[in-house]
């Protein structure tokens, strides 16, 4: 209808309205043609990219088909051999990043040397090449994967197995985890990088033979990367995660934990919610990588004692962080010192410790009170152990004055006055507190000058 009406008025030419109409037709058009082709010619860019990428995956397995069977192998891998771990290539201009290993396989069709079936079990060698053509992007890569069978029999048994196991700290093991192994007491020196099967393992055979010299580093996508350590006195401490050993002729089997990262929003709050700003504290923690040689040993932890601060808005987040145990120290400052610590929220006890669990952001509050405010903190506690009281009734109310308020004590056995709801002013108080159990505590004398503190023994009935 509108190209009608052109026709119609075309000896009278355009109105502006019409201009612009045609106009964002026409931008919408390119618009869209602009967009399909676009996507065309990315879609062709990967198909030419890919055919490259399995045209040289293939070179490469060739290669290492035309190798003596003792040379099939990765420089500085397990076993070792001539092919690089590691290579780029460019061809027509396009570059591609080519990764290789090659690992020895104990197939059970001839019986297994763990089930003590097999004296030989080295049957043959398998090699897989991956060629990237954007490194290390998965969605842009192919590989292929051949298996090359020793002349004539199987391979005599040389060296030891070394068996890896990676698991989270519920036991399940941990799929395509990336194992980087290095040992340069050993020769030919090893450095050498695999990836863990389905069921988190990793099993090598013709290890050469050496004592907790075989480092490893073990990441994945996700998680807190763990590594072992020589051993002490190399390492002037004693680690947890000792470098791997491998004796001759035998299964040597290793287990290595590793989870998920976690993340800490820590808040610093008063206890009625309100932010406080620019509070220092310092946090420890983590990870125990290892110990300390002292007597007795001290944990030596992922994140060792670092100083923080809340900043403007009363928050400190810490991400990609390990999960464990982490200690709190509140320590003293200009900001700092006006104000008191009274707990952690996400503490399990009164002390100022939180564990963090692993693939969790886990909040923190961090509750101060104004030592310049009337106020007062009530603890209640056994008089047996001096535990905390949860759930107790606490009453406070003012010897002259309408001051009336009672309220629960929290998980710690604490209360804090004043709520939102009232405010307190110097002067005194009568306390009255009452728990299931316990003897009543009834119209304690109590007198608040700025910020106060009042702990209560209860007896048990």
């Amino acid at each position: 209808m509108f190209f009608q009406k052109l026709k119609k008025n075309k000896c009278n030419g355009f109105t502006l309205i019409e201009m612009m109409v045609f106009m964002f037709m026409l931008t919408i058009a390119g618009v869209t043609f602009y967009k399909v082709f676009a996507t065309g010619t990315l879609a062709m860019s990967n198909v030419k990219s890919r055919l490259g990428a399995v045209q040289l995956a293939n070179e490469k397995i060739e290669i290492a088909r035309n190798l003596k069977y003792e040379d099939v192998g990765t420089v500085g891998g397990i076993p070792d051999g001539k092919l690089s771990q590691t290579e780029t290539e460019i061809r027509s201009g396009k570059t591609y990043y080519v990764h290789s290993s090659v690992v020895a396989i104990d197939d059970p069709f001839d019986g297994t040397l763990a089930a003590g079936t097999d004296s030989r079990p080295a049957d043959y060698k398998q090699v897989k090449i991956i060629v990237y053509w954007e490194d290390d992007n998965p969605a842009k890569s192919t590989s292929v994967v051949a298996t090359i069978s020793p002349p004539g029999v199987e391979a005599m048994y040389t060296g030891g197995i070394l068996s890896l196991n990676i698991v989270d700290s519920s036991g399940i093991g941990i799929p395509n985890a990336n194992v980087k192994i290095i040992n340069g007491s050993v020769s030919p020196v090893v450095n050498a990088q695999y990836t863990t099967d389905s069921s988190g393992n990793l099993f090598l055979p013709e290890v050469i033979p050496s004592l907790q010299t075989y480092s490893l580093q073990i990441t994945k996508n996700g998680y807190f990367p763990v590594q072992t350590y020589a051993p002490y006195p190399i390492s002037s401490v004693n680690p947890i995660d000792i470098h791997a050993s491998v004796v001759n002729a035998s299964i040597n089997q290793k287990t290595i934990v590793m989870d998920k990262l976690s993340t800490i929003n820590l808040y610093t709050k008063s206890p009625l919610g309100e932010i406080i700003p620019n509070i220092d504290f310092s946090l420890a923690g983590g990870r125990r990588t290892s110990n300390t040689i002292a007597t007795p040993p001290l944990p030596v932890w992922s994140l060792v004692q670092t100083v923080f601060n809340s900043s403007a808005d009363g928050k400190k987040t810490l991400t990609n962080i390990s999960s464990g145990p982490y200690y709190f120290t509140y320590p003293s400052g200009i900001q700092n010192d006006k104000y008191a610590l009274l707990y952690l929220d996400a503490a399990a006890d009164l002390s100022n410790v939180f564990n963090l669990p692993p693939n969790t952001a886990l909040d923190v509050n961090v509750v101060l009170a104004n030592k310049e405010t009337d106020s007062l903190l009530v603890t209640a506690l056994t008089d047996a152990d001096s535990a905390p009281i949860a759930g107790a009734s606490v009453e406070l109310k003012s010897v002259i004055g309408a001051y009336d308020v009672t309220m629960t004590t929290n998980k710690f056995g604490k209360v804090y006055f004043p709520d939102s709801n009232a405010t307190l002013v110097a002067g005194g108080y009568k306390l009255s507190i009452v728990a299931a159990g316990f003897t009543d505590i009834i119209d304690k004398d109590v007198t608040i000058n700025k910020f106060t503190t009042q702990e209560v023994k209860m007896v048990i009935e």
